[in-house]
This record gives structure tokens, C-alpha cells and sequence, in this order.
């Protein structure tokens, strides 16, 4: 099993497998495009079926007989992608540390910033702020700074490709943990792999010169093992992620303001020009920015919506349960009668 605790295999993953009850060997997804690419004991990598009613995701712990998936441990932590059209779409299983990148070579913005954090704490993982490509910075420290005031108490470092600034750093907090990055295309995700690597391992586009934008690269999504421990997932870029309907990241990333709602005059405070609100108090006195307020509403507003539509959904899909099940009893009901006029 050595092999496998590299890959973070523990003792409570092996009483979730044990809890399955299905026979085979455990192993890890490693790799999501159009097949499934499992790593069995640490060192060899199989290609297996799955049944078509599972859906996996890398990180994912699953059991595999015959080259097939037995089984799916229950996940720890899923980060998801919240689109408005597809609905929920899986990125990645059982991580330990979202690590969201932004280039120095475009503009920073708070409201990003802020949403690839908070969709990190939902998921139950510790995320970390990387400012890539600082040696095209003017200012090294602003960037850092403006991030540290946007989300306090959240880590941020800089890294450099050309300098090898901060790649040590990236690897310190990965050793025996598996991470995953986030963020725009272009921003330096694959050459991040490539140097925590130590190898060309993924690939590395060009970025246009008018506007710092990259392509999409990456297609696929694929966990590697950090030479001296740990594992780092790479993603394609995403430009948006949406907040989750019932996540905790909006009260994570905004735990200062949360606290003061309690001390609010009226329960449902909206926290605007209500009488006795402690919100708009510590913003009066300085110690809450009022951009920082604004952000807050802004976010509680769009975790309302994404509850809205998953309740929507969610009585959407009830309605086609019910409908199915009325539909197989009159079905079974046509089928009886058709057999008792056939038995007379």
C-alpha cells in the first residue's frame, strides 16, 4: 500500500472502501477526457470501464476489478462548477488546497478574486492566492497587497517561471497533499505544473498581446504526482465560476461582516439603511470598507439566485419522478388486466 498512501491513501479511505463492500483493489482517478485513467498501487496506470450511471471525477478513490469500477468511495470534498445552463459540472474530488491563479500581466479584479476563493471554501478546502508571472510586475508588492486586503487571512504568493521565484514555496504546501488549479486560461497554470514537475508534462500556449488572454491549452483535466510528495491537478481555464447554492464560501470569505450581522437590530437586516444595523455601523467607523459591504450584498444576492434555481430543478426533477412512477403503475396496472383477459 505504499504506493497508494503517496497518492493519499489513509486508514478512513480504507474503511470507506471496506464499507462498499465490493471485492477488488483500490485505486485513483487520474485523468478525465474521453476515458478514465486509474493509477492501481502507486506506480502502474490502467485505462477502465465504469458504468454509465457513475460519474467520476479525478481524485476520485475507486475500487477496480477485471479492469472495471466496482465501486466509488464517498467523495470528502467535490469542487464544482455552478453553470447556469449545464447545471453542476465536476472538476475535481478529495483536495486538500485550491491554489487560484492570476497573472500579473492583466488586469486584477476584486470580484474574481473573491468568487475563485469563496468557491473554494464551499468545498471544504484551504485556498491559496498565487500571483503568477511577477517578474513582469512594476510594483512586485501590489498585487500581493491588494489581494491580502480583498481576502484576509487567505495565503498569496508570488511565483515566476523565468526567476524560479516562489516555485519552492508552491511545492512546501502541496507535500503530502493533493491540490488543484484554478483560473483563467493563460494565466501560467501548465508552466506552474511543468515546473513543480520538474518536466514538460502539460501543455503551454501562447498569450495574445493585446489582452493578455491565453487559449484554452489544457482539454482535459489530470492529477500528477510532485516529485518528493504530493499531487497537483491541472484544469482548462475558466473565465467565470458561479457560487453554489448551499455553500458555506460567501460566510468563510466574509466572516468579519457575518459576525457583526448577528449583532444587527432585526434578524433579516439587510443591512442597508435598517435602524440599528452593525454592518452599516462598522462601515461608518471605519472598520469595514464599504466597497467590502457592497461585495458582501453582491454575493449573497447571486448564492440566492443559484437557490432559487436549484430549488427550481430540484421540483423540476420531483415532477418527473412523479410522472414516471404514475406512468409504471398504470403500465403495470394495463399489463394485469391484459393478463387476467387473457387468463379468462
Amino acid at each position: 500500500m505504499s504506493g497508494l498512501r503517496d497518492l493519499g491513501w489513509d486508514e478512513d479511505w480504507q474503511r470507506a472502501s471496506d464499507a462498499l463492500g465490493v471485492a477488488g483493489r483500490p485505486g485513483r482517478v487520474v485523468r478525465h477526457d474521453s476515458v478514465k485513467v486509474l493509477v492501481s498501487d502507486g506506480e502502474s496506470v490502467e485505462h477502465v470501464a465504469f458504468p454509465r450511471s457513475m460519474q467520476l471525477a479525478v481524485g476520485d478513490w475507486v475500487i477496480v476489478k477485471n479492469e472495471t469500477v466496482q465501486g466509488l468511495c464517498p467523495r470528502r470534498t467535490v469542487l464544482e462548477r455552478d453553470h447556469e445552463e449545464r447545471g453542476l459540472q465536476l472538476i475535481a474530488a478529495n483536495i486538500d488546497l485550491v491554489l487560484v491563479v492570476f497573472g500579473s500581466d492583466r488586469p486584477l479584479r476584486q470580484p474574481k478574486v473573491m468568487r475563485f476563493v469563496a468557491l473554494a471554501w464551499d468545498v471544504g478546502a484551504k485556498p491559496v492566492v498565487i500571483v503568477s508571472k511577477a517578474d513582469l510586475l512594476e510594483d512586485g508588492g501590489d498585487h500581493v497587497k491588494r489581494i491580502t486586503e480583498w481576502v484576509p487571512g487567505v495565503q498569496v504568493l508570488r511565483t515566476s517561471i523565468q526567476s524560479g521565484e516562489g516555485t519552492d514555496d508552491v511545492r512546501a504546501i502541496l507535500a503530502g497533499k493533493t491540490g488543484t488549479f484554478i483560473g483563467e486560461s493563460g494565466v501560467g497554470k501548465s508552466s506552474l505544473v511543468n515546473a513543480l514537475m520538474e518536466d514538460e508534462v502539460a501543455w503551454v500556449g501562447e498569450v495574445r498581446e493585446t489582452d493578455a488572454k491565453g487559449r484554452h491549452i489544457t482539454t482535459h483535466r489530470e492529477l500528477h504526482l510532485i516529485p518528493g510528495g504530493g499531487m497537483i491537478i491541472d484544469n482548462p481555464g475558466v473565465r467565470a465560476l458561479g457560487l453554489t447554492a448551499d455553500g458555506e464560501g460567501v460566510e468563510a470569505l466574509f466572516s468579519d461582516i457575518e459576525e457583526l450581522a448577528g449583532e444587527c437590530r432585526f434578524r433579516d437586516c439587510a443591512h442597508h439603511e435598517e435602524p440599528g444595523c452593525a454592518v452599516q455601523a462598522a462601515v461608518k467607523g471605519g472598520t469595514i470598507p464599504a466597497d467590502r459591504r457592497l461585495a458582501y450584498l453582491r454575493f449573497i444576492n447571486e448564492q440566492g439566485e443559484a437557490r432559487q434555481r436549484f430549488d427550481a430543478k430540484e421540483l423540476a426533477s420531483h415532477f418527473r419522478r412523479e410522472a414516471a412512477a404514475a406512468r409504471e403503475a398504470r403500465e403495470a396496472r394495463d399489463a394485469d388486466n391484459l393478463r387476467r383477459t387473457t387468463d379468462d
